[in-house]
Formats: structure tokens, C-alpha cells, sequence
């Protein structure tokens, strides 16, 4: 009775919140009614290993219980209404943190662009961070983004974001130079991109580069990826920014006429 991925009932509880685990579980749980932790694993094709950890979140939401009927403890799913309620209630919460956030927006613009002293650091975690560390470098005098990547985190990750950046980057003509390491992903990534760049790939072997930055104007970018953890850090200061200007137009320059391995298109 294992259901699959793409069964509708599924995609619809993703799409409120649970995991794709999660939904099999509690499908499953509602078609057995009371069942055990190894029943519900073997009928909805969840691994043993991991069936209690789904069966003690769903827990958590309300969406399911505990019998005490039998020696061993057996499960049962709550009525399928619960999740209406839930529904309401997290549409009734995201309401009222979006009224909360519309009060303050005027405050929070006036922190955003106070200036201080030194340079300023800000640290963002999660895929929006390094969204919005892209749509901070189309703000350009200079007309130029720098960067250096593996390749394999951006276009595993960020392929629909990078896309919609190169579009608005060249529109804008500002011109990407990129120092990528030679493999598959930065090959894919050059395909993308439909003119203003300028790129220089080197090998794997001798440049492995643990982290993707970006430089543009007076601000460095880094993206950090260790496992599922997405951390994006920017550093705002024009002597920070000058040296590794610098420091990148040197490896650009002699990455170049050491291997050759370069395409641009400038159109």
C-alpha cells in the first residue's frame, strides 16, 4: 500500500507543510486507522529507521496520537479536519506577522540605511541571503561583478535565481568576469549566461575553492555551504573590496595566459 511521491493527497500536504514522509505517514496512518510504528513503516515504504522521528513530529502538529489499547504503543491520525484548523490558524498567524512587519517597515528602512563607521558585515542564512547578496551587486558604479566558484553549489541550489540575475545583470550591462574551476557545473553555468561575460576556468587539482565569492563596488559577497546549512556573508569596505579587487584582476590576468581555458562574449 506503499503510496507514492507524486499521488496528489501528497503534493497537496507538501504543499501545506509537512514533508513528503510526513504526508505518507499520515495517509497511511488515516487507511490503518491504529497501527504500530513497524506497521505504518512496512505499508507506507518509509524506512524503519526513520518512521519515529516522522511519527513524533507529526505528534507535534496534532495530526496524530498515541493509542494505549495494546502492550505495544499504536498510533492513530487525527481527523483530517485538524488540518483545516491549522490551516487557519498558520493563515491567521502569517497575517498577523505580515501587519506586524508593515508597521515597522518605515523604522527598519531608516536602520538599513544609516551609515557607520567601518566596515559592515551582514550575515545571512538560507537561500535568500545570497539572493539578495545578487540583487545587491546590479546596484553598480562600476559596471563590473567579480567572482570565483566551484560552480557545483550554485547551479545545484541557485540555477533558477542565477538565470534571472544574468538576465537583469545584462540588461543592466554590467559585466560579469568569473574565475571557475574547469568541470561540469561552471561549463553549465557559462551556458547560461546569454552575453557581458568574461571567463577564465582552471583546474580542479590546482584551485580547489571551498567557498564562492563575489566582489563588486566597495562589497564582498561568500557563500558557505556545509551540507544543508546555506550561510551568505557580506562585507562592505572599500579597502577590503580593493584588495581583493586587485587580487582577482592578478589570478584573472595570469589564469589566462597560463592555461588559455577562456570564453567571453561581450555582445
Amino acid at each position: 500500500m506503499s503510496i507514492p511521491s507524486n499521488n496528489l493527497l501528497v503534493k497537496n500536504l507538501v504543499e501545506y507543510g509537512l514533508t513528503e514522509n510526513e504526508s505518507r505517514a499520515y495517509l497511511t496512518l488515516l487507511e490503518l486507522q491504529n497501527a504500530s510504528a513497524n506497521e505504518i513503516a512496512k505499508a507506507s515504504g518509509i524506512k524503519r529507521s526513520s518512521i519515529y522521528v516522522i511519527l513524533d513530529s507529526l505528534k507535534k502538529q496534532g495530526l496524530v496520537g498515541i493509542s494505549n489499547d495494546n502492550k505495544i504503543q499504536n498510533y492513530v491520525a487525527t481527523s483530517p479536519e485538524a488540518l483545516m484548523f491549522a490551516a487557519k490558524e498558520k493563515s491567521q498567524k502569517q497575517e498577523e506577522i505580515k501587519n506586524k512587519i508593515d508597521s515597522i517597515i518605515p523604522e527598519l528602512k531608516a536602520l538599513y540605511k544609516e551609515t557607520k563607521k567601518g566596515p559592515k558585515v551582514k550575515i545571512f542564512e538560507g537561500k535568500i541571503g545570497l539572493v539578495s547578496a545578487l540583487e545587491s551587486t546590479l546596484i553598480n558604479k562600476e559596471k563590473i561583478v567579480r567572482g570565483f566558484s566551484t560552480g557545483d553549489n550554485i547551479l545545484n541550489m541557485f540555477s533558477t535565481e542565477v538565470i534571472e540575475w544574468t538576465k537583469r545583470r545584462a540588461a543592466k550591462d554590467i559585466l560579469f568576469e568569473a574565475i571557475y574551476i574547469d568541470n561540469k557545473s561552471t561549463r553549465i553555468l557559462v551556458d547560461m549566461f546569454p552575453h557581458k561575460f568574461k571567463v577564465v576556468f582552471v583546474p580542479p587539482d590546482k584551485y580547489p575553492f571551498p567557498v564562492d565569492m563575489i566582489i563588486w563596488d566597495n562589497q564582498v559577497g561568500y557563500l558557505i555551504v556545509e551540507g544543508a546549512k546555506i550561510t551568505t556573508i557580506v562585507i562592505e569596505s572599500k579597502e577590503a573590496a580593493s584588495m581583493m579587487r586587485g587580487m582577482f584582476d592578478m589570478a584573472f590576468e595570469q589564469a589566462r595566459s597560463k592555461w588559455g581555458k577562456y570564453e567571453e562574449s561581450l555582445d
